[in-house]
């Protein structure tokens, strides 16, 4: 693994913090994200407590952490954590987690460990977010290295091989966790499924030998469930955009998501740290034929996101909808059950006319009914 060059993808090295803290702590946008988060920040203040920061870790703690916090006190109406049992605090982990909220899925990871004395992990970021100077400083500060997700076949086989063997490199030399989505992208409809690309990235950089391979990576599935979807509305309109035609998204969406999922209200919110992956299970997967081990694995994978997976009153309100019936109705109340379909059709109304608004209200529904499927049929 020495032969690469990891320098374009990974998180700042010391040497690098002080001069990416100076120019963050003077950027106006971070500024305005502060302010957005905490609007009582004393600016000269803040800036005075960026320029004591020289390493990646004291930034997730004195800045992040407490950023964090306020977006859970003025979005939430609880966050709540479990399964730290799962994990030791001196072990390395590949934490593969579903993916609903850009930021905030491995952001409130990082907190609960953080609160536990278990040192963060490094966290995969997709390099279409890495938009300008602003958002390259604050993700590489916060530990995230890139994923490079363009590019021709070659080139996306390349950059496979490339960020196989960075996991492998941050696991094994650096002695540091790893989180990392399940798939590309969000979770746009509810339905968490584990891509079986990803799967077969983690093993380029192995020695070949299926058992072996999967065992020394520890891999801890991770469930994050939000009471109300960040950017539900958003994720609906996309689908159904993408339902009619080629779905394109338009230059700030990212940016936009970012902002949505900071800022709009989200109800309760759980994170579930999985058991890790057995050495049974790898060795029941090992046992398959080539393609065939992947999809086991994934859904051994999944089968523990989906069972972790906290439920919601919204989960069973549309699961109920979806069905038309009233298998769940025990777990809401009819007044809870009224103001979410006011909730969803309010969020329909974005449709340009009644066959497109019925459509992403069925899209819509299954954001929130999905879970309740996967955990129970």
């Amino acid at each position: 693994m020495t032969e690469f060059d990891f320098s374009s993808i990974e998180p700042y090295t010391s040497a690098e913090v002080p001069s990416a803290i100076a120019r963050l702590a003077h950027n106006p946008m971070f500024s305005r994200l502060v302010k957005t988060m905490n609007p009582n920040v004393d600016a000269d203040a803040f800036a005075a407590l960026m320029e004591c920061i020289t390493t990646c870790d004291e930034l997730q703690y004195m800045v992040m952490r407490p950023l964090v916090y306020q977006i859970v006190q003025r979005s939430m109406s609880s966050f709540t954590y479990d399964g730290l049992e799962n994990i030791s605090a001196d072990k390395c982990y590949l934490f593969v987690s579903n993916h609903r909220d850009i930021t905030l899925d491995a952001g409130l990871l990082d907190v609960a460990m953080i609160a536990n004395g278990i040192k963060t992990p490094e966290i995969g970021f997709g390099n279409n977010l890495m938009k300008n100077d602003f958002m390259i400083d604050l993700f590489r500060l916060n530990k995230m290295f890139t994923i490079i997700r363009d590019g021709s076949r070659r080139e996306f086989y390349n950059n496979s091989v490339f960020l196989s063997n960075y996991i492998h490199h941050v696991l094994f030399e650096k002695g540091s966790s790893v989180w990392i989505a399940q798939r590309n992208g969000r979770t746009k409809n509810g339905d968490d499924r584990t891509d079986q690309g990803l799967l077969k990235m983690f093993s380029m950089a192995g020695t070949g030998d299926f058992e072996a391979d999967f065992n020394k990576l520890n891999i801890v599935p991770v469930a994050i469930s939000y009471e109300y979807e960040p950017c539900d509305l958003m994720k609906s309109v996309a689908e159904y955009t993408s339902s009619t035609g080629i779905y394109e998204k338009t230059q700030h969406e990212d940016v936009v998501s970012i902002m949505m999922g900071i800022s709009q209200q989200k109800g309760d919110v759980h994170l579930h740290f999985c058991k890790p992956i057995t050495a049974e299970e790898v060795a029941s997967c090992a046992a398959l034929f080539k393609n065939e081990r992947y999809t086991a694995l994934a859904d051994i994978i999944d089968n523990r996101i989906h069972q972790g997976y906290k439920l919601h009153k919204t989960n069973y309100i549309a699961a109920d909808l979806v069905t038309g019936d009233a298998q769940y109705v025990d777990n809401y109340t009819t007044q809870q059950l009224e103001d979410f379909m006011s909730y969803a059709e309010h969020s329909s109304l974005k449709g340009p006319s009644l066959a497109a608004r019925e459509k992403i209200m069925d899209f819509f529904l299954a954001i929130y009914a999905n879970p309740v499927f996967n955990k129970f049929l």
